[in-house]
């Protein structure tokens, strides 16, 4: 079956098509169902493949049928496939190498391999079958071995002290026959190589004070060092201390390499230790084993220098020192040599009670050494503050560091390692002496106090101290400028703030000690709102600004607050009214009460009553204002004020106006205008008298006069042609009246046609009618033949032809043309008449007639187009002295 290529691309591939083996057409329908697959093995597809290298079993058990529904038997054929035996191929040629791992300590098997793993396994190769068997079929082994199924496994014993290299083992694989199908087998050899071993290392711990005892040339290979080692390695330094020199030196001398550290910056006197160490490397004769390496490590501690107190006994004042002293800085060491490294875990150094005062007494450790950080584990603190007199004794115990961050392992039998890392140095300690004298005590030191003036006259000092229920001795007061003071004080009369004191008590008593107490007190006034029993004060209502503070007697302390009507609080002592401040309250009448609290270490507090009367002032009224017209001449003001205001009042010219009557009255001719301004504003304020303390009511009256400028209109004349009208007349103002004289109330409002030597009245007026001064107007009308004061006649011309075409222009003899005359309204009466050539009358009109279009209007020829040609015309006037005009035109047609 290694053989079948069923894409014939020339590579196996072990795959068959059941319908062409069987030479079954596929039909619609079909589907193949397996027996005999077992878990692992690939079944046969849908359409006939069949992987036979996924069969990994030689046998004839394989069935496989194919099903169809729609055959009677539901089914269509059963193949029986009967896979003849594969016992694989040996993966390598010659042999198969194998290391062996063997511990010496751990006996047993090593290598241990499932034999499968022996033979080809990569794609495009046929899988052995599984259903074969191992069996051995070399000579007999050296050493011993297990063979269960494919799994084999030995170890290459050390024979002795004569170590084999490797061993030869020999293995056939066998498949039996099935069938027709003969017996398939196949060999292997494996080889398993021992591994070269670098034996087992020592490590040694040793003291500083021990050095010279290896003070010697020591070889690295005797037993003690290093055991059961193969031959041809060599040594390493590996803190290059110099002392191997080449691959095949393995002597060394340790008291010599720890001079030399002593003697390098490395070497950090205190807690210090060290480490060094020597590998030996060994290199494997085959390149499936690795290389093996053993390490023989000292590690040397640093001798504990001795230490000693400073003194044989420490004397000490417990109150003229620091409450608390560290017992370390009472010791001595030698130089370099101050044991107080905190950065060890290991508890290295720590005080401990031993004797004195009982250990239940007033002087002991401040705090169990472990609760201290690291870096402070070596102080032994301690409280000395109110000690009672004694002597007390402790003792520093500094313990040899116990690690040097090296782990190693030693034991004389190597198959059964022990951990060591102890250091071998030995702990010391010393006892340091404190003896606590005796002292007077001062009392403890007191602040805060407060004392009220009038709770005593005079006290003693003394007895404000704290005892904490002991005797406070007699000593010595002194103030804060170190100034001694009696131990009687005598308050003081004339308190306004408080006043703050300091005393300090000192004993001092015949051993030296000294004690000293602080007394810190305030002495406070007795609470005062104000003499008397109550102040009442009067206010206008229209001015309720005031301070009530500023309104008590005496002596007010500054601490109190004032409540009133409505309510009311004040947020300071000070009790602010302002009227024109809307943020605060509005003064009411009733009694205001100022509240001053107790001061410190006094009892009581003082009230002081302030009592408002609030008196209302006249209503006057608002300010008032008018306009006048300067023509007005008068007015009085009187007249202006609002009905409510009460007319008991005067008024006054507060702008001295000298226009100003006592009746009230303003002329305004008296009224100054110095620059002829046409708007002029006066102000007068009308008073009315109040009681006290209301001011007197008043009120602004402000007169605006409005003086306009007279128009600027000289006597008119016209030509009685123009038939002009007065809005003809041209005003040098906006705004005017006409009136037909001077006293006239009632201003012309149409537009009357202008006469000879009529006269009118014009004047100027604003928006509120007033008026100017009125300016007298002459009217001239200049008759036809009548010149002008310049010169210019007052003529009428008519136009010299007549073209009734429909062009606009001369359609008709005109009587009106703009800017030169206006006939029918120049002389309503007047009479036109036409005539031809030959003196017959064609056209008679009047203001009611049409104007002639080259049309006759008389009976004769009523309607007629008259021709062309040349025609008379006579115009009478018929007003006043205007005389008829005769002339002639041309109609054109």
């Amino acid at each position: 079956m290694e053989t079948i290529d069923f894409d014939n691309d020339g590579n196996p591939d072990g795959i068959i098509n059941l319908y062409t083996e069987t030479g079954i057409v596929p039909e619609s329908g079909d589907s193949w169902e397996s027996t005999g697959i077992d878990e692992g093995e690939e079944g046969i597809e849908s359409s006939g493949i069949l992987r036979l290298w996924q069969l990994r079993n030689a046998s004839g058990d394989y069935f496989f049928d194919l099903i169809n529904p729609n055959c009677p038997s539901g089914y269509r054929v059963r193949v029986n496939l009967k896979l003849g035996p594969y016992a694989g191929i040996a993966a390598t040629t010659g042999f198969f190498p194998v290391c062996d791992n063997d511990d010496i300590c751990q006996p047993g098997i090593e290598v241990d391999i499932n034999l499968f793993d022996t033979l080809e396994s990569r794609e495009g190769f046929a899988l052995p079958h599984l259903n074969g068997e191992w069996s051995y079929t070399g000579p007999q082994p050296a050493n011993p071995y297990i063979l269960e199924g494919a799994n084999f496994a030995t170890t290459i014993d050390d024979n002795g002290g004569f170590p084999v290299d490797s061993e030869d083992f020999s293995f056939r694989y066998t498949v039996l026959n099935v069938d027709t199908c003969i017996t398939d087998f196949v060999d292997v050899q494996i080889t398993v190589v021992r591994p070269v071993t670098a034996g087992y290392a020592s490590s040694f711990t040793i003291c500083e004070s021990d050095i010279d005892l290896w003070d010697e040339n020591i070889n690295l290979f005797e037993d003690r060092f290093l055991t059961r080692e193969d031959t041809g390695g060599s040594w390493e330094d590996d803190d290059n201390t110099g002392q191997i020199t080449s691959a095949t030196d393995s002597t060394i001398n340790l008291k010599e390499v720890y001079d030399v550290f002593r003697a390098s910056p490395e070497y950090v006197p205190g807690f210090s230790c060290v480490n060094f160490s020597y590998t030996y490397k060994i290199n494997s004769r085959s390149p499936i084993c690795p290389n093996d390496e053993e390490t023989v490590t000292f590690v040397i501690y640093e001798e504990l220098r001795p230490f000693a107190p400073e003194n044989s006994v420490e004397e000490i004042c417990p109150n003229s020192s620091p409450d608390q002293i560290n017992l370390f800085d009472l010791l001595e060491f030698e130089p370099g040599y101050v044991y107080m490294d905190g950065s060890i875990a290991d508890d290295f150094a720590f005080w401990t009670f031993v004797g004195g005062v009982p250990s239940n007494g007033d002087l002991n450790l401040e705090n169990n050494l472990n609760d201290l950080p690291e870096d402070e584990q070596h102080l032994g603190p301690i409280n000395i503050a109110n000690a009672n007199p004694g002597t007390y004794r402790f003792r520093y115990d500094v313990i040899p560091r116990q690690s040097c961050d090296v782990t190693f392992l030693f034991s004389d039998d190597v198959c059964d390692p022990i951990s060591i890392d102890s250091n071998p140095c030995a702990s010391i300690s010393t006892i340091v002496t404190i003896e606590i004298l005796p002292y007077d005590y001062a009392g403890q030191d007191t602040v805060d106090l407060d004392i009220c003036q009038s709770s005593n006259d005079q006290f003693s000092l003394r007895s404000l101290l704290n005892s904490d229920g002991r005797e406070i001795a007699e000593g010595v007061w002194t103030d804060n400028m170190n100034v001694v003071v009696d131990d009687i004080f005598m308050v003081p009369t004339d308190i306004v703030d408080p006043i703050s004191y300091s005393f300090t008590h000192t004993t001092m008593n015949p051993s030296g000690c000294v004690d000293e107490a602080i007394l810190e007190f305030t002495i406070y006034k007795e609470a005062e709102a104000g003499a008397g029993s109550g102040t009442a004060v009067t206010v206008c209502s229209d001015n309720l600004t005031i301070t009530l503070f500023n309104l008590l007697e005496g002596n007010p302390d500054p601490t109190g607050i004032w409540t009133g009507p409505f309510g009311y609080t004040s947020p300071d002592h000070l009790g602010v009214f302002d009227a024109t401040d809307l943020t605060l309250p509005i003064l009411g009448p009733g009694n205001y009460v100022y509240t001053v609290g107790g001061n410190a270490g006094c009892t009581g507090q003082d009230q002081a009553t302030v009592t408002i009367e609030i008196v209302e002032p006249v209503e006057i009224g608002n300010d008032r204002s008018a306009s006048f017209c300067e023509i007005d001449g008068r007015v009085n003001l009187f007249i202006l004020l609002d009905n409510d205001t009460p007319r008991i009042g005067s008024f006054e010219d507060i702008e001295n106006t000298g226009a100003l009557t006592p009746e009230g009255v303003v002329e305004f001719d008296l009224l100054p205008n110095p620059d002829n301004e046409v708007n002029m504003i006066y102000n007068f304020r009308y008073v009315i008298p109040n009681s006290a303390p209301c001011d007197q009511s008043s009120l602004n009256v402000e007169v605006q006069i409005i003086d306009l400028p007279e128009p600027n209109v000289p006597d008119q004349e016209f030509c009685i042609l123009d038939a002009k009208r007065l809005d003809d007349i041209e005003v040098d103002v906006l705004n005017y009246n006409w009136y037909d004289n001077l006293e006239s109330d009632m201003p012309i409002i149409d537009n009357p046609l202008l006469f000879d030597n009529q006269v009118f009245y014009i004047a100027t007026v604003d928006a509120d009618n007033c008026e100017s001064e009125r300016v007298m107007v002459q009217i001239n009308i200049l008759n036809m033949g009548e010149r002008f004061s310049n010169g210019e006649l007052c003529a009428l011309d008519f136009q010299d032809g007549v073209s009734p075409d429909g062009n606009n222009q001369n359609d008709t003899f005109d009587l009106f043309i703009e800017e030169q005359f206006n006939i029918p309204i120049a002389f309503p009466d007047f009479d036109l008449k036409i005539y031809n050539r030959y003196g017959a009358l064609v056209y008679e009109g009047n203001r009611d007639t049409e104007e002639f279009r080259g049309e006759s209007n008389v009976s004769l020829r009523l309607g007629d187009d008259l021709p062309s040609g040349t025609y008379f015309y006579i115009f009478t006037p018929n007003f006043e002295n205007n005389f008829p005009i005769q002339g002639s035109f041309y109609l054109s047609r």
